[in-house]
């Protein structure tokens, strides 16, 4: 058995209203030659209230390189993790150099040595301690890398992972991209940076408090390259969205979810608890038309958006910090979490209280 201890956040050091983005796109993009009066109507519809970037609203109006883009990245992402792995460990009590294997997750931003690396000598980790970084797995990718964080801590039960989550999306941000594509990003991405402790069961500081993980399911749909993800261009990455995104969700999650009850001998009816990834209402409104679930259960899901828009990645695992603290959950229930990214992929894991 794996447990979540604890899950400490940071965001982008700007804070920006959902209104004065709006404004501020709707300016931009006037006179353009694309009826930006209409397409800008996904900022009232995207129940973001605010967000937070690593730079501030002008920088969005100039055009930058994807060297300076980056540099930033490195910068902010350091900073950001800092923060985020300093409340991690602070509200579990548990030291850097216990920590016996970090998984990085990222897919806007490049680092070598990976921005892990880089943390090394700050928090004075284990020399010996194991890093996996992964990158390009998008809004999948804090799932994924909770996915992987069990199957280590299950394999070696004496030991605790590390999952850190980074994503500056406001840095890849184009101002000459006139597609719906960049309208609707520009109405929710934003920037954060999660990291959760999970401990095996054998580990001295193994406690009671907490979720338990017990299985995963990692898929890639068929003929799906084109759903979602970036394509590299000379000033940095260009976002790519398919319009049918909720309606592929609402097409394919209940089966994909079916599936991974059904090796647990689990159905529908014992989950108790949803952990989603907040990748817009209409995707939030599919996730509970296909599953069956009454309109507002994932309530959990659609605060953090409101807060906070979507950070790609580690927007789950801010859901799951928001579950944790503020939901009054039973002992001896099912949850499960659940994003889905580009590939197009879905990562599911199933956790008890």
């Amino acid at each position: 058995m794996s447990k979540v201890i604890s899950v400490g956040t940071s965001v982008g050091k700007y804070a920006i209203e959902q209104s004065e983005v709006k404004c501020f796109v709707h300016e931009l993009f006037s006179g353009n030659n694309i009826d930006i009066d209409r397409m800008i109507s996904v900022f009232d519809n995207s129940n973001v209230v605010k967000r937070h970037f690593s730079v501030p609203i002008d920088w969005f109006g100039k055009k930058h390189s994807f060297s300076e883009r980056n540099k930033l990245f490195v910068e902010n992402a350091l900073e950001m993790s800092i923060k985020s792995i300093e409340d991690c460990l602070n509200i579990a009590g548990v030291k850097a150099n216990e920590i016996d294997h970090i998984f990085f997750i990222s897919t806007t931003g490049l680092a070598t040595p990976s921005i892990d690396a880089l943390l090394l000598n700050k928090f004075k980790f284990k020399n010996h301690i194991k890093r996996t970084p992964i990158w390009g797995l998008g809004c999948a990718g804090g799932a994924a890398g909770l996915s992987r964080a069990m199957e280590y801590t299950k394999a070696y039960p004496q030991k605790i992972a590390l999952v850190l989550a980074l994503e500056l999306c406001s840095l890849t941000f184009q101002k000459d991209d006139l597609s719906k594509s960049n309208i609707v990003a520009s109405s929710l991405f934003s920037d954060g940076c999660a990291a959760v402790l999970v401990i095996g069961d054998e580990n001295p500081g193994f406690i009671k408090e907490g979720i338990n993980l017990f299985d995963s399911l990692s898929t890639t749909y068929d003929d799906s390259l084109d759903v979602m993800g970036w394509e590299i261009i000379d000033e940095g990455f260009k976002v790519i969205f398919r319009k049918d995104i909720p309606a592929i969700v609402t097409n394919l999650v209940r089966k994909n979810i079916e599936e991974i009850l059904s090796a647990n001998s689990l159905t529908i009816n014992d989950i108790a608890y949803y952990v989603t990834h907040p990748g817009g209402m209409k995707v939030i409104n599919a996730y509970e038309t296909s599953i069956g679930l009454n309109n507002g259960t994932l309530k959990h899901s659609r605060q953090i958006l409101k807060e906070y828009g979507n950070m790609s990645s580690p927007s789950v695992l801010f859901v799951l910090k928001e579950f944790l603290e503020k939901e009054k959950y039973e002992k001896g229930k099912n949850g499960l979490i659940s994003s889905l990214g580009p590939g197009f992929s879905s990562e599911l894991l199933l956790f008890s209280t």
